[in-house]
């Protein structure tokens, strides 16, 4: 086995690959979600203790912002690869479900990304996000449409 060879590909590689933050793609058109106060601690933690550790390990940069309405939701904001963004937003969507096994996959998904770096494998199992799923936004929730990744999703939806 020609072990030098392989570290040359791989500095290659790492050489040719750009760091997520450097690629434009990244920051155009992000995924805005609206969620409960509730839901939001639940995936970010008390006082966002979670936020910087799920942006680490999903690739993203995601800003919060909190609402001073009656309704008590949070805007928040996610840029980075479409992949990853993709990922949150299943994961978002399992949370708020209110079928048992999607709130399960849901707490699987966020234990997983606040436990280790998301992996391509990760990033490329959807279930939720298919066309004819089982989980999608109530019409009401919907603000707006945006294409993402080849399909329509949510792009600012209230959970």
């Amino acid at each position: 086995m020609d072990y030098r060879g392989a570290r040359a590909r791989t500095r290659e590689r790492a050489d040719t690959e750009k760091p997520w933050w450097t690629v434009l793609e990244n920051f155009l058109a992000p995924l805005v979600l609206y969620m409960e106060e509730e839901l939001e601690e639940r995936i970010f933690g008390p006082s966002d203790a979670d936020l910087r550790i799920i942006e680490e390990h999903s690739c993203t940069l995601i800003q919060l912002e909190q609402w001073f309405l009656a309704s008590g939701r949070s805007r928040v904001m996610v840029v980075g690869p479409i992949m990853a963004r993709r990922w949150l937003l299943e994961m978002v969507l399992c949370l708020g479900s209110s079928d048992f096994k999607l709130q399960a996959q849901g707490l699987e998904m966020l234990q997983h990304v606040r436990s280790k770096p998301l992996a391509k494998h990760d990033l490329c199992a959807f279930s939720v996000l298919q066309p004819n799923s089982r989980v999608a936004p109530r019409r009401s929730e919907v603000v707006s449409l945006a294409e993402f990744a080849g399909i329509p999703l949510p792009f600012g939806c209230f959970f």
